[in-house]
């Protein structure tokens, strides 16, 4: 079962973003998987340096929509990115240090930013960029 379940909900009506999203949400239950079906730590590493490397790649694309629209929330939203890719590291650094109980407090941290993020920071932006014809 999946750890997150795509829903209308969570989309911000913004068809760029929505799909990113949703690259975002198979992934962590990519990862979520492959800690349920006791992968090998090189398994385990390689999606979660995916998810990492997506997840950087996705804040990129929207703080370049940020910059082009002059979002009026652009350091908060920077700011919440800086905050979860500093998170991301440490987690990454306890888990190639062996720490199996990072393996929950990953998937628990993932399943609660990405909902609180998507639900109320991603959400506050959808009007702002929909007025301004973003797809």
């Amino acid at each position: 079962m999946p750890l997150i379940q795509w829903s209308d909900e969570l989309s911000v009506a913004i068809d760029s973003i929505d799909q990113q999203h949703k690259t975002l949400v198979a992934m962590i239950n990519k990862l979520n998987d492959a800690f349920e079906a006791e992968q090998t730590d090189q398994v385990l590493g390689g999606i979660f340096e995916q998810l990492s490397d997506y997840t950087i790649k996705h804040f990129a694309y929207e703080e370049t929509l940020f910059a082009q629209y002059d979002y009026p929330q652009t350091q908060e939203h920077q700011n919440e990115h800086r905050v979860l890719v500093q998170q991301v590291k440490e987690l990454q650094k306890k888990m190639q240090n062996g720490d199996f109980m990072v393996s929950v407090e990953l998937m628990v941290f993932f399943k609660e930013w990405l909902l609180h993020h998507i639900l109320q920071t991603d959400k506050a932006y959808a009007q702002f960029f929909l007025g301004k014809g973003v797809s």
